[in-house]
């Protein structure tokens, strides 16, 4: 069951946010529960389409892997933010696999009540698009990141984006190879960076978890002066 608490965090998302009252209405009538510890898949590339979901608390990791098992992290997904619609469109498999980078609690949406909302009401659909076409700007702004910003700015811009999401936390839950991952840097860059960040009183680093100690300096260090 969806207390006021989740309800409250899954307003804050933009999508939700702006999607019209019946859609909204209808989603949270739908929506149930998942609780997966750190660790777990929520899902795996290939698998069935199995509707959409939204986080309600932690972080889900969206990755890929080879056939020797090694894991290339795409994504981290927090809180408020809605994922699972590409299947939804063209009616494929799963493109990539999903862990609960910590305790993770979800709302999920299943593909037979988004089916039948849809059908019952075809205006959803743009409603749906929009969800994807954000998804869609959100890569290509990641793409000029990574031909236009610094080694430092590209990490600076990413710890802050994952701690927008909760006001009440500061804290960062990966590995700095996951970081490495995610920014197309070396993890000698990565470790390189974060201990300059870290004696600038910046952040300060524990075991897979950075805390960002004063975020008003690290976005000053985005925009340094001409």
């Amino acid at each position: 069951m969806l207390n006021e608490q989740d309800r409250a965090i899954i307003n804050q998302g933009n999508w939700f946010n702006n999607c019209s009252n019946h859609l909204q209405h209808d989603l949270i009538c739908h929506a149930k529960v998942v609780e997966l510890n750190a660790g777990e898949s929520l899902f795996l590339r290939d698998d069935n389409n199995c509707g959409v979901y939204c986080v309600i608390s932690g972080v889900a990791r969206v990755s890929g892997g080879n056939a020797q098992g090694k894991e290339a992290v795409l994504s981290f997904i927090p809180q408020a933010v809605w994922f699972g619609e590409v299947a939804l469109f063209d009616g494929g498999s799963r493109t990539h696999d999903v862990y609960a980078q910590t305790t993770l609690r979800l709302v999920h949406v299943s593909e037979r009540a988004l089916n039948k909302l849809l059908s019952e009401h075809p205006a959803y659909w743009r409603e749906f698009g929009v969800l994807l076409s954000q998804k869609v700007r959100l890569l290509f702004s990641s793409l000029e990141d990574q031909a236009l910003l610094s080694a430092q700015q590209k990490v600076g811009k990413y710890l802050l984006m994952l701690t927008a999401f909760d006001s009440n936390s500061s804290n960062v839950y990966l590995s700095q190879q996951q970081l490495a991952d995610i920014t197309y840097l070396t993890r000698q860059t990565i470790n390189q960076i974060l201990q300059a960040l870290s004696k600038q009183g910046l952040i300060a680093l524990y075991y897979q978890r950075i805390e960002i100690l004063d975020k008003s300096a690290l976005e000053d260090n985005l925009n340094p002066p001409l």
